[in-house]
């Protein structure tokens, strides 16, 4: 038990919130002056299609933030998710922000091939909130844009396919880490929680956000034209605690429970906005929380059953939000057009520091392991 209760302190940062001030602080956002047409959305909680007769598709995007290494791809990705099917009969989708120690590139092909969406989670994913909230323009730069080159030249991903970013612990260092972003050629951020009874959707920071800011977290005030914000919105755990990860929302029963307990946070939403939802998954979470896989299995099941609930990725949801459309008009994006073009090798590399990192990558190995400033890892 005390495992988890630190577990929610070090990941749940949404009881005490502030908002930061700018001396270039971007103008309100005004609806007439920011049209989607123009790549530009106020913050806000209207969803774009608000008839009750023919509404919107409640859009759930289910996320993994961890290196991708073959007991996760085994034991969770591939029995959880590669054979299910969305209601229109098209495969589901899925977002990997993807950090680079201990991934195997190889396998982020594959993900990539099945048409999940390939997103960037930094080099190091440094434990320390402080190193985020307190990170250089350049840091943030070699962080992020460092690992889209590593992504884009190991799993032979297209750079230009890698357009999301999460940074770690959900540190947003204000101004500074969209400039990062922006710099590094991303089109999105999905870092930035929102609290359950605070259904924002979509928006770019064209203007002022209207979203409330974290206290462990510096939020973006100034303007970063057609950047968007994807916002996570908090689902509600045990007694009620607010969380976006379900590893610490500390929710513990049966299978049933556990999946009983996921319908109705979705319920919550659909029955509101239908605002899309992200859920957080770690796969620790099945490790120490008993029967949760059971429950998450059950819960895939039975949203699997309702004709307007699709799990998509992030950028589908982005995507939607800039052609948006009924439920009934809803086609999950299928990316069948992605060939396997891979030459697996395995690397035996010296890090940094000294020590043996090994890599499977999809070209030939690089002189050594690639980090922060040295992405492409030459001698």
């Amino acid at each position: 038990m005390m495992m988890k209760v630190a577990l929610f302190i070090a990941f749940c940062s949404v009881c005490v919130w502030g908002l930061p001030t700018s001396e270039k602080a971007a103008d309100r956002c005004n609806t007439n002056n920011c049209k989607i047409e123009d790549d530009c959305r106020c913050s806000s909680g209207n969803n774009p299609i608000a008839d009750k007769d023919n509404p919107a598709p409640q859009l759930i995007a289910i996320t993994v933030s961890e290196s991708v290494v073959q007991t996760l791809y085994d034991d969770y990705l591939a029995p959880l998710f590669f054979d299910r099917k969305n209601p229109d009969g098209n495969p589901i989708g899925l977002t990997f922000y993807v950090p680079h120690e201990y991934t195997d590139y190889t396998l982020v092909q594959d993900l990539y091939v099945r048409g999940y969406e390939i997103g960037d989670h930094s080099i190091t994913k440094n434990g320390s909130q402080e190193y985020w909230r307190q990170a250089t323009l350049e840091d943030l730069e070699e962080e992020f844009g460092g690992q889209k080159t590593i992504i884009s030249t190991f799993a032979k991903i297209p750079a230009e396919d890698i357009v999301g970013v999460r940074t770690p612990q959900l540190q947003l260092e204000g101004d500074v880490s969209i400039d990062a972003y922006v710099n590094s050629e991303f089109k999105y951020d999905n870092s930035w929680p929102t609290m359950s009874t605070e259904l924002f959707l979509p928006y770019t920071l064209d203007y002022a956000s209207t979203q409330r800011c974290t206290v462990t977290m510096k939020c973006p005030t100034e303007s970063h034209p057609h950047f968007w914000i994807a916002p996570i919105t908090n689902i509600k755990g045990a007694n009620d605690i607010e969380c976006n990860s379900l590893a610490t929302c500390l929710v513990e029963g049966t299978a049933d429970e556990i999946s009983t307990w996921l319908l109705d946070q979705v319920a919550l939403v659909k029955n509101d906005t239908r605002a899309p939802l992200t859920l957080r998954l770690d796969s620790y979470w099945f490790s120490f929380t008993k029967n949760s896989y059971e429950g998450f299995t059950k819960f895939l099941e039975e949203v699997g059953t309702q004709d307007d609930v699709f799990l998509v990725s992030v950028q589908d949801v982005v995507d939607w939000i800039e052609n948006p459309v009924p439920a009934t008009a809803y086609a999950t994006p299928v990316h069948d057009d992605r060939t396997k073009d891979c030459k697996e090798v395995s690397c035996t590399l010296t890090n940094i520091d000294g020590g043996v990192r090994y890599m499977k990558s999809c070209v030939p190995c690089p002189d050594v392991y690639p980090w922060k400033g040295n992405p492409l890892g030459e001698a």
